[in-house]
């Protein structure tokens, strides 16, 4: 566990107090305890791959014309897909730090100021171990590392970004598809259920997809000058500072090449569906497949996720399969959050009691009694180290319109994007789905409704403030994000 940073244990304490409460009852009793896992294996595997910078739309599945996902959509196919679910921020500590907690990001105080996970917030690697569960981890991107706290509760934690050349990143990626293959073979048939998960960053820029996927993403009419440029892109700064310009047709080409980074992911997935088949336990696993956040590139005249709101950077795929719980080719259309995930987890695992039930069947999308979400939350505090990188690159651009948190509230039909202490914006996602006419100040009662939904919300939520210096990260780490686009 990571030392102390800044945080009260009695801040702490209610999300803690639930968490420990399943170990104990799981530790005494030795069983599934009810919930959604009482079918012909109490306790199921669990795999969670999260696919780095995956947006929605790009997913075959979610309309996107070319097959970019057959793997995704062959789950969706036998699980039950999400047509509407959104992240807790737009970039990947405090994505993965819900998808680890069920907890928002200032809740767990993995924000843009703390840039950690801290260790006295439980995890649900944390929790499956002590329910025991075998426990592995692999992560490719920088940002998920032990001095990040995100290694809490795996008995074997790889940072695989580590292992590979750079940029080419699929093939640091196949390193930790290798792993978890191996990993499966040597636990399928094990006494304990195992937990596994899996981060794959290829859809973050620099888009490099491999040969055959770039030349069958990207347009005949394309140069090769071209996408070797493109392939060059590494982060919004130059971009938003006005140093870098790109035309419709780069971004043209640059989707293109996203397309070709989400394909390579698929496959990476589809390695190990596979390896849970030929251990015959793929029935007998709960299988996730989501991403933490989506990505500009060029929507809303921005590249990149940085410092976005909108549907292109919360919205995200999410998949669940395990035959046991999950309808087969459902599509469920409600609002849910990246923090629903560990409760059905916890849910399908069995590891609920009448101290938790209410809260964990609540929020978990395999209990038919979940509470129907009214809206979706995502979040950020100030952007410390875009704000400082800005000004470090270029010390005559203004950031004090991006040096503040930033909140956003959706609901089915509308969404209010609300930098704290700037101008908001609103919009109406059934008359305008791509989020071009703010309606800000047109419609005061709307505004103001929403506004109001925000406040409420942040009033329950308890949150705290540490900052870590990025200076603690090692050089490796930093070199990383920077030629992720991250740092300079």
């Amino acid at each position: 566990m990571l030392p102390e940073r800044g945080m009260t244990s009695s801040s702490a304490r209610p999300w803690k107090r639930w968490q420990t409460l399943v170990w104990l009852a799981v530790v005494l009793v030795g069983s599934s305890i009810g919930g959604c896992g009482g079918g012909r294996q109490a306790r199921p595997n669990v795999v969670l791959i999260v696919l780095d910078t995956a947006r929605a739309d790009f997913f075959s599945s979610y309309g996107f014309p070319d097959k970019t996902t057959p793997v995704f959509d062959r789950l969706a196919s036998e699980g039950t897909r999400y047509s509407s679910a959104f992240s807790t921020s737009f970039w990947t500590l405090p994505g993965h730090a819900s998808l680890f907690t069920g907890l928002y990001p200032s809740e767990a105080r993995a924000t843009s100021e703390t840039n950690l996970l801290p260790g006295e917030v439980s995890t649900i690697a944390e929790m499956l171990r002590d329910a025991g569960y075998r426990t592995f981890g692999s992560a490719s991107n920088p940002w998920l590392t032990e001095e990040r706290g995100f290694h809490q509760g795996f008995e074997d934690f790889r940072e695989v970004w580590r292992e590979g050349p750079d940029p080419v990143r699929y093939a640091v990626e196949e390193i930790g598809v290798e792993d978890a293959v191996s990993w499966i073979e040597e636990s399928a048939g094990g006494e304990n259920p195992f937990f596994l998960f899996l981060n794959f960053n290829s859809p973050h820029m620099p888009y490099t997809p491999p040969p055959d996927l770039l030349s069958r993403f990207v347009g005949p009419d394309r140069s090769r000058a071209q996408v070797r440029r493109l392939m060059e892109v590494a982060g919004p700064w130059k971009f938003l500072a006005g140093e870098l310009s790109l035309s419709e047709g780069d971004f043209e080409a640059l989707r293109e090449m996203y397309a070709g980074e989400i394909a390579v992911t698929d496959r990476y997935v589809d390695a190990v569906v596979e390896a849970l088949e030929r251990e015959h336990i793929l029935d007998d696993t709960l299988v996730i497949v989501t991403s933490d956040h989506g990505e500009n590139i060029g929507d809303h005249g921005m590249i990149d996720h940085a410092l976005s709101m909108y549907d292109t950077t919360v919205r995200v795929p999410l998949v669940i399969r395990y035959p046991e719980r999950f309808e087969a080719g459902a599509v469920v259309d409600d609002l849910v959050s990246l923090v629903d995930v560990v409760p059905t987890i916890l849910d399908a695992s069995g590891l609920i009691d009448e101290s938790n039930r209410e809260r964990v069947e609540h929020r978990s999308l395999c209990n038919s009694r979940r509470e129907r979400r009214p809206f979706v939350v995502a979040e950020n505090d100030r952007p410390i180290n875009a704000v400082r990188l800005l000004s470090e690159m270029f010390p005559d651009f203004d950031t004090t319109s991006m040096n503040r948190p930033l909140r956003m509230i959706r609901t089915e039909r509308h969404k209010l994007i609300w930098p704290i202490g700037g101008e908001p914006e609103v919009y109406d996602l059934e008359r305008d789905p791509n989020e071009r006419i703010d309606l800000a100040g047109a419609h005061p009662e709307l505004e103001e409704t929403l506004t109001e939904q925000l406040r409420q919300w942040m009033s329950t939520v308890e949150t705290g403030t540490s900052t870590t210096p990025l200076e603690s990260l090692d050089d490796e780490a930093l070199e990383r994000l920077r030629s992720l686009g991250y740092i300079e």
